[in-house]
């Protein structure tokens, strides 16, 4: 998908900045609280994760990280298990869970997608939309942006979001976000629009962009499990809740994607999904 494409410097770049910061997640030995066939192997919770969508997943000197992994980890610790990583997309991990080769599925799922690769979607842990960032926005007026050049990424969300908005007019199109955010920072273009979370992760490359505002409505991310998995599914989904009342997915989500603030999802999205993780319902 494009809204995936990324360098492999930039990616390694970006990946290598974060992976040892904000400490893991306090240990606490559990014993195993599923076995086949809620999970595909005693012991071992295998989780579906794309390595290559940072900040959600990347591989740095060999080991896997990114906000995926971090919740991935902490979900395989509260079940008392060891977490075995599987590099897969949405749709790749949806067919190994649908064989029972994989017992989680993450990636950047959206419930819709879920739906679409017959997944159940056993909770949401962060929030995603597209959003503005630029050198100067203290006077952006979000809901005018035509008299803007405005650096995209080809093909994204916020490519065809503007697209059909502004038409061509407007927009400085990019293959790549990395590239779009550097042209703001070259002055070949006035701000850019791109995913809210993996703008500003992959920003980190890129001095002086700021957080202009959320440019689209958002929409939950969140965990898939085989439909034939209800006890996963109802474990996931605590567990989602739990972490999420701690702060702990706020901390991840921090980490991962800086200080941004929450974004908005319309409430149809949000009633949707019956974990309570607080960003489901935030405003920013």
């Amino acid at each position: 998908m494009t809204r995936r494409t990324l360098t492999a410097v930039a990616l390694a770049t970006v990946l290598a900045l974060v992976a040892g910061c904000s400490g893991g997640i306090a240990a606490t030995k559990l014993e195993p609280r599923l076995s086949p066939p809620a999970i595909t192997r005693p012991g071992v919770l295998r989780a579906a994760i794309d390595l290559n969508y940072p900040p959600f997943g990347g591989t740095v000197k060999g080991q896997h990280v990114g906000l995926d992994v971090d919740v991935a980890a902490a979900i395989a610790e509260q079940l008392g298990l060891k977490l075995e990583i599987v590099d897969a997309t949405p749709a790749g991990g949806a067919d190994l869970a649908h064989n029972s080769k994989v017992d989680i599925v993450l990636g950047g799922l959206t419930v819709e997608q879920s739906v679409s690769l017959q997944l159940a979607y056993a909770g949401t842990y962060v929030t995603d939309s597209s959003a503005v960032f630029g050198s100067d926005v203290a006077s952006l007026t979000l809901g005018d942006l035509s008299k803007k050049r405005i650096a995209v990424q080809m093909g994204s969300a916020s490519y065809w979001f503007l697209l059909d908005k502004y038409g061509e007019g407007p927009l400085v199109v990019k293959p790549t976000l990395l590239e779009a955010m550097q042209a703001v920072a070259a002055g070949k273009a006035d701000i850019i629009a791109g995913d809210a979370l993996v703008a500003p992760y992959i920003g980190r490359q890129v001095t002086g962009l700021k957080y202009g505002g959320q440019l689209a409505a958002a929409y939950p991310i969140g965990v898939g499990v085989a439909t034939d998995k209800a006890k996963l599914e109802a474990e996931v989904r605590s567990i989602l809740d739990k972490l999420s009342s701690q702060g702990v997915l706020e901390t991840l989500r921090r980490k991962w994607a800086g200080d941004l603030p929450r974004f908005t999802v319309p409430a149809s999205d949000a009633s949707s999904d019956t974990s309570a993780t607080p960003e489901a319902t935030a405003t920013p």
